[in-house]
């Protein structure tokens, strides 16, 4: 796609011609997507040239945006798209309510005699004809527009800020119109657990349709991802390994198995440029994730298995209704009918098959008479009705994600998910989306040219649960807020939910008011003391304490850190080690301190993170980064130490514990690296060391020569 700026004329013989100039630059651009001309009122895929408040779906001529500002419209949401990545129906916002005043006040519009009072006007409209949210994001998109007008030297006007106040976070915000506005983003309870009952019924108590719903469920509770992204996944997605547990085995204590744990992850393919990532499950929904995947990939074996054969050979594809013939002889009726995939044999009436039979091949345009085609034939008409793009799924979103229709996981047959049409066994069918969602609500679609609902019913509804109604991305919303809750870090969140910010963990995060305040005082009893029954806190100073009053042998003078203490005596000098206390000899962890085990827990799980980045940066041969990756690497190989010695049952809580030393790596050091000079050398203090070595073996359970 292009990606050209458009530079306003350095003599600009009037506003009118460098509209024009303008609209001509634009349209000599690629166009948004192949669907597309920008002749057309309707962008598909995109937006639609509509007035406000009218329906995408309306094509009504009178409805269409002014003649005198249509043109400038698709030229300015077209430009914005490609070099300002704003969406198209965003940036259309602003030329809708423009359109709406200026039409009222004189009867067209004429971009050159724009006042500021026009967008004053455009911005009070919005905040009566939208939402809080929403009006707000259109005097967004006012300025936006004011603002390129006046690039372009359009309009001379002064600048003009939004006047619509932002509304206030409903995520973050603790109102009671919040808290319900939060409630509404999570999943009825009820409904999951009547979905649930419905997955553990037997497959052949299931129709195609319940195995693609109940398991479609079941995968978007298992991990964070957006519903659209389900039909990308593919049937090789489940990625399984054998992890080694932190616990002794890892410092070379024990030599079993007993430790090992399985880890079962799904390739998911997210979008908004995320792409390909494995996605863990949590263990609890193993067994669901599994069971899903199988019988998604049984229901898809033989559509994917069709489109195997129509991608591998240029011969019609011999499926399991084909007749046994040669390709080249004619056919009769019925065979033709079974060649293309129509099973007769699935009528009770003789005569509404043969009616069925006779229809299906006049809209493909094959002869209804006997011996007229051949499988050569009915081999081009098979093809020409191939999906768009075939081999690849024709996704409308996914940035050009590729599956092959032989690989997808949902890959179907057309009405295979339809309760009262026949399934046609050679022709392939996705479901997407709006066939999931259509499934967990009742229908609210009309039957075409008519005010009559279609019979289409919901899951609940077909099992006799009545009218429960759910959205796909509720259960997005419902991860995340567990996740939440239980105080996962923002970073891996954010990457398990396929988020590019983490800033945006906020909007899904559902926890109450109490579950907030409930877990802020755990924070505080943690860190500070106990809470009184007059409901304030009791703080401590943290004063510099002997070992003696920890349970220590040594004299030295401590302080507290982040993840226990830090026994170095200023006395003998600075500490070198500013913040790297996971990598000094001198640094004490108390067993049974619970905070300050999940303190290092949090920063293991972060340490890990930051260790594909440097990995990363290794590979591109960035400077310094090898010595990087070196330091995170000890870092995490210590953490998952001292994390294997705090949760070992057999040391008694209370015992100071310390790791031996490693090749001293201090933030001086790395500093001195970067510049690309050298330190000098450390003289040994033999003296010094000798002591450090005898408070070291404050346990002899505890000695670690024999760790590293």
């Amino acid at each position: 796609m292009d990606n050209l700026l458009y530079f306003p004329s350095d003599k600009i013989q009037s506003p009118y011609l460098e509209i024009k100039r303008f609209i001509d630059f634009v349209k000599q651009l690629s166009e948004l997507n192949e669907d597309i001309r920008f002749e057309d009122h309707y962008w598909k895929g995109e937006v639609h040239f509509v007035k406000t408040g009218i329906s995408s779906k309306d094509r009504s001529p009178e409805n269409i945006l002014h003649h005198s500002i249509l043109e400038f419209a698709k030229a300015y949401v077209k430009y914005q798209r490609i070099n300002h990545k704003l969406k198209t129906q965003d940036a259309v916002l602003a030329i809708r309510v423009i359109e709406q005043i200026c039409l009222v006040k004189y009867g067209e519009v004429d971009l050159t005699k724009l006042v500021i009072a026009d967008f004053d006007l455009a911005a009070e409209n919005a905040k009566e004809n939208y939402k809080e949210g929403s009006a707000y994001h259109v005097g967004r998109q006012l300025k936006i527009l004011l603002d390129f007008l006046r690039k372009l030297k359009i309009v001379a006007l002064p600048e003009w800020k939004n006047k619509i106040k932002k509304p206030p976070e409903k995520s973050i915000v603790l109102d009671e119109q919040s808290e319900e506005y939060r409630t509404s983003k999570l999943p009825d309870e009820e409904a999951i657990f009547t979905i649930a009952d419905i997955f553990s019924h037997k497959d052949s108590e299931l129709s195609n349709r319940d195995i693609f719903v109940s398991s479609a469920v079941g995968l978007l509770l298992s991990a964070p991802e957006r519903a659209s992204e389900l039909f990308f996944l593919k049937v090789n997605c489940i990625h399984e390994e054998e992890d080694q547990m932190p616990s002794k085995i890892n410092l070379g204590l024990v030599v079993d198995d007993s430790n090992v744990k399985e880890v079962f992850g799904i390739r998911w393919y997210a979008q908004k440029n995320y792409g390909y990532d494995i996605k863990y499950i949590p263990s609890v929904m193993i067994p669901t994730a599994k069971r899903a995947i199988a019988r998604l990939i049984k229901m898809s074996e033989k559509p994917r298995h069709l489109a195997y054969l129509l991608e591998t050979s240029d011969k019609f594809p011999r499926h399991e209704l084909c007749p046994d013939v040669p390709d080249h002889q004619l056919l009769n009726r019925s065979e033709v009918l079974l060649a293309m995939g129509f099973d007769l044999s699935s009528y009770e009436d003789s005569k509404t098959a043969n009616d069925s039979g006779i229809a299906f091949l006049r809209t493909r345009g094959i002869p209804i008479s006997d011996n007229s085609v051949c499988l050569n034939d009915l081999n081009i008409v098979l093809r020409n009705r191939l999906p768009k793009g075939f081999p690849y799924v024709p996704f409308k979103t996914g940035n050009g994600v590729k599956v092959k229709w032989s690989e997808a996981l949902f890959c179907s047959f057309v009405n295979q998910f339809h309760s009262n049409k026949l399934t046609i066994f050679s022709e392939l069918w996705m479901p997407h989306i709006d066939t999931l969602n259509e499934d967990l609500s009742p229908t609210k679609k009309k039957l075409r040219g008519k005010d009559e609902l279609s019979n289409v019913q919901s899951i609940f509804q077909r099992w006799g649960y009545g009218d429960y109604s759910i959205t796909t991305h509720q259960f997005r919303h419902l991860l995340n807020t567990i996740a939440n809750t239980n105080g996962m870090d923002s970073l891996l969140l954010a990457k398990w939910s396929g988020r590019a910010d983490m800033k945006q963990n906020r909007v899904y995060d559902h926890t109450t008011v109490q579950d907030r305040n409930l877990g802020l005082i755990e924070i505080q009893k943690n860190e500070v003391g106990t809470v009184n029954t007059d409901s304030t806190f009791t703080f401590q100073i943290a004063t510099p304490r002997t070992l003696q009053e920890l349970n220590t042998r040594t004299t030295l003078s401590m302080h507290t850190t982040e993840f226990g203490l830090c026994t170095h005596s200023y006395i003998d000098e600075p500490c070198l080690k500013y913040r790297n206390c996971l990598n000094c000899t001198e640094h004490v962890c108390t067993k049974g301190d619970e905070e300050k085990k999940k303190r290092l827990q949090d920063r293991l799980r972060k340490e890990k993170i930051l260790w594909v980045k440097d990995k990363e940066a290794v590979s591109k041969n960035v400077t310094g980064a090898t010595v990087w990756l070196e330091m995170r690497e000890l870092t995490i190989k210590r953490c998952e130490q001292m994390i294997t010695l705090l949760d070992d049952p057999n040391i008694p809580d209370g015992t100071p514990l310390s790791l031996p030393s490693s090749e001293d790596v201090t933030h001086l050091d790395l500093a001195y690296q970067k510049a690309g000079r050298k330190r000098i050398p450390v003289i040994e203090n033999t003296q010094r060391k000798k002591i450090e070595d005898e408070a070291h073996s404050l346990n002899s359970v505890l000695l670690m020569d024999s760790w590293i």
